[in-house]
């Protein structure tokens, strides 16, 4: 219910929801930019903010199944539209981007580690950054 664009930095704090502070103790800044990024990507695609939250959790790599929390058959209606809803790339990186989790230590330190430790190594993907201690040609290796 959060993400349905019914809570907006507009109307912040003059909207109970019907789960009360479980829902509103979530809206915070971080949680409000989600929110407008959510509203944006509706209007780009002539959507509801409930069907891109949506569509963008089925989109998700990992995700099977989504879990809908409808009251009416409006809503229904809606939450079962967004399974023909698509985003494209740039739209699921821009909500992946605002909805990544800020890791406290040692996430940052390991992270920065990979030059050190996995020095030019692709690991899930991810390209670990050559150690800047190491030697820049086979000539300075020997």
């Amino acid at each position: 219910g959060v993400l349905t664009g019914k809570y907006t930095r507009a109307n912040a704090g003059k909207i109970q929801g019907g789960r009360g502070e479980w829902a509103t103790s979530a809206l915070n800044d971080k949680a409000y930019t989600l929110i407008d990024a959510l509203i944006d990507i509706a209007r780009e695609a002539d959507s509801t903010p409930a069907r891109i939250a949506l569509a963008w959790v089925q989109q998700r790599p990992a995700v099977t199944s989504t879990i809908i929390g409808a009251r009416t058959m409006q809503q229904l209606e809606d939450n079962i539209a967004a399974l023909d809803l698509h985003l494209s790339h740039e739209q699921l990186a821009r909500l992946h981007a605002l909805s990544a989790p800020q890791l406290n230590f040692p996430f940052d330190f390991i992270k920065r580690a990979t030059g050190f430790s996995s020095s030019g190594a692709h690991i899930n993907g991810i390209a670990a950054p050559t150690n800047p201690l190491s030697p820049k040609s086979e000539q300075d290796r020997y």
